[in-house]
């Protein structure tokens, strides 16, 4: 979940004839989709799922969304829906690759957790061990990287990055850093809480440091590959492997409605930029959402430590590399053109990934609140899966604390 660059914000008035012809060219695409109705689901949940899906297309005008319901040891229930290409009408399928935004978060901090498992790092040391030059670095450590404590600021609220990236700039780890550090730190190291993308990119390039190799590397040997996630990597290159869905946004140069899918992934890296599946993505729920099987039970307690300063509180809370919403542990991601969350219910033993090839908001907005489709829909299928756990359909991230599920 990167935040929106302040001065690129979906202008929603003028896209409004665009979303309208968007609305009606979803019809027959969920008309014509085929379903499958394996043994997680019961066939009138999958029923209320199928038409919850449905109407959030219709309602948010998206071009398409693939949504993976999966019980642990069962099948998973995967449907797709839309339109993964808007110029070809190409219908969505349910091995779409997509950009994943921040859940890339909740890999990178797993990889930290294993390698601090391993005693090769240690989570309360600073981060001035690894990298040179960062205001108050002897006092910051991996751990507040982590868990948003830190005090630095994002990089994405640098009016260079904002200009950078839509011009199809590349970048270098130390860039990212830069432009984040290069802006006044937020707070003290460990006193408050804020969202910020410098964090997670400091964390890859310690990884690098420790591992040796480099993070795209590192995440394949240490996380993809044990979990069997053949189709998830972070590429520096920008184009996706096939099947793709395309990625529509309004955070262009112009603001008008434009295909985001071939941005560069060097933008986000450690803190966004990896590519994947639905149906990786509900493998890899459990383990964040559990540890298993690559985390000890004392390395997913350390993750589960749970921030307490303001906007936390039981609805969304954050601890290293996950939210905790209301019961379901994962991440939400929102980058260009693409919008996803990967999460899981430890009561129900349940898993749910939502993929959305837009990151264009309809409705209204409120002050600190990054405001995505995919969680949207995430919120209505929770109210359905489980009524007792109800995600909030946007993410808080700074300011004052969250009081109600929205």
């Amino acid at each position: 979940m990167e935040i929106p660059f302040r001065s690129f914000r979906i202008a929603l008035l003028a896209g409004l004839a665009t979303a309208a012809v968007l609305a009606s060219a979803l019809v027959p695409a969920v008309a014509s989709a085929a379903t499958r109705t394996p043994a997680s689901l019961d066939r009138p949940t999958e029923r209320r799922l199928l038409d919850a899906v449905e109407a959030e297309l219709q309602r948010q005008h998206l071009p398409g969304a693939i949504v993976g319901v999966r019980r642990d040891g069962r099948a998973p229930w995967i449907v797709a829906r839309g339109y993964a290409n808007l110029q070809t009408l190409r219908p969505m399928r349910g091995d779409e690759h997509v950009r994943i935004g921040s859940v890339t978060k909740a890999f990178v901090t797993t990889l930290l957790l294993r390698l601090a498992q391993e005693g090769k790092l240690r989570l309360d040391e600073p981060i001035a061990n690894y990298v040179a030059g960062i205001p108050g670095g002897e006092r910051i450590t991996l751990r507040q990287l982590a868990n948003m404590t830190s005090g630095l600021a994002d990089d994405f609220a640098n009016p260079e990055f904002a200009v950078a990236y839509l011009t199809g700039e590349t970048f270098t780890p130390l860039q990212l850093v830069g432009l984040g550090i290069s802006q006044p730190t937020l707070f003290a190291p460990g006193t408050d809480w804020a969202y910020s993308n410098t964090n997670t990119v400091l964390l890859g390039i310690v990884i690098q440091k420790v591992t040796g190799q480099p993070l795209a590397e590192a995440l394949k040997r240490q996380l993809f590959a044990p979990l069997g996630l053949r189709e998830t990597l972070l590429p520096s290159f920008r184009p996706l492997p096939k099947p793709y869905a395309s990625g529509y946004t309004y955070q262009t140069l112009n603001g008008r409605l434009g295909d985001a899918t071939f941005n560069t992934p060097t933008a986000t890296w450690a803190a966004g930029g990896i590519v994947s599946t639905v149906p990786d993505l509900l493998r890899a729920a459990r383990l964040f959402g559990t540890g298993k099987p690559l985390l000890s039970a004392a390395s997913q307690r350390q993750r589960t430590r749970w921030v307490r300063f303001p906007p936390n509180s039981p609805i969304q809370r954050y601890g290293i590399g996950v939210f905790d919403f209301d019961g379901w542990i994962g991440h939400n991601g929102g980058i260009p053109g693409y919008t996803t969350i990967a999460w899981y219910l430890p009561q129900q033993h349940l898993s749910l990934v939502v993929a959305v090839n837009s990151d264009i908001h309809v409705g209204r907005t409120l002050p600190h609140y990054a405001y995505e489709p995919a969680s949207e829909i995430g919120h209505v299928l929770t109210r359905i899966l489980s009524p007792n756990h109800v995600a909030p359909a946007a993410v808080k991230v700074g300011g004052t604390r969250v009081t109600a599920a929205n």
